[in-house]
């Protein structure tokens, strides 16, 4: 069995497949455009590995923080897949979707107004909760941690990050 993952919350979609024998995601910028493309890309994906919706084993949707309306197309598949194959549903965070889970990391997503989601990372424990600071504050968190690894789209900041 397969986990599903989804997230529409930013311009990037991202559709994840993970088991102990596969790992595969999906991501691109497709702003505005994921309620068109979300079915479309678990299915290219399933294909891809010669799976089926049978396979699915649970679906993980992000809740945000992010873009109301792609918070709302992500959960709204979700809530059909899990319904449909009777399967579980798990939300979560998707800063937390998107940080490494190998490293001390910081995530951050663009809140627009100078400002980032972010959060902070340390393999399975939480050194900073989902908030909301300004760009300036973020690259000062960076500049007092070296060992930090930036997580996300961090073209906002003028940075490049792991993705």
């Amino acid at each position: 069995m397969i986990d599903l993952v989804l997230d529409s919350s930013d311009k990037e979609l991202l559709v994840g497949i993970f088991s102990n024998e596969y790992k595969d995601v999906i991501s691109y910028p497709c702003w505005q455009r994921q309620s068109e493309m979300l079915v479309y890309e678990i299915d290219k994906l399933l294909n891809k590995h010669n799976l089926d919706r049978s396979d699915i084993g649970s679906v993980i949707v992000s809740k945000g923080p992010g873009s109301y309306t792609g918070i709302r197309i992500a959960l709204t598949v979700a809530k059909v897949i899990s319904f449909a194959l009777h399967i579980p549903m798990y939300v979560g965070s998707s800063l937390e979707i998107l940080r490494n889970r190998n490293k001390k990391c910081l995530v951050v997503s663009n809140a627009r107004s100078k400002r980032s989601y972010c959060a902070i990372y340390d393999k399975d424990e939480v050194l900073l909760k989902d908030c909301i600071k300004e760009n300036n504050e973020v690259l000062e968190i960076l500049k007092k941690d070296n060992d930090l690894l930036l997580c996300g789209d961090t073209s906002y900041l003028g940075m490049e990050g792991y993705k």
